[in-house]
């Protein structure tokens, strides 16, 4: 079987000026990946970070809202004791006045 001889350097001059093109995109598709993998990394990073952050932060709400309630505990008890002793004041100036 004869070797079409012409068909081929045909094909060789068509493709063979494209060959530095091809590796030049390859090498910027394979630069492109390595960009993205990256920037894949430092978002799954941040990610993280976030969700350390939002975990202290619903720590110190749990913390607050604990707080709060004493707080909430220690007023009522204040108010109570406030008031006994306001009746206990005026039942001794009614005492001594009348």
């Amino acid at each position: 079987m004869p070797v079409p001889w012409k068909l081929i350097s045909a094909l060789l001059r068509f493709v063979v000026p494209t060959v530095p093109e091809i590796i030049a995109t390859v090498k910027v598709l394979k630069k492109e990946q390595q960009r993205e993998k990256s920037q894949v990394e430092d978002t799954a990073l941040r990610l993280q970070e976030l969700e350390q952050r939002i975990a202290a932060q619903l720590q110190l709400i749990e913390q607050l809202t604990v707080q709060l309630g004493k707080l909430e505990k220690a007023l009522a008890w204040a108010l109570w004791t406030s008031t006994f002793a306001l009746i206990l004041a005026l039942i001794a100036l009614g005492i001594v006045f009348l």
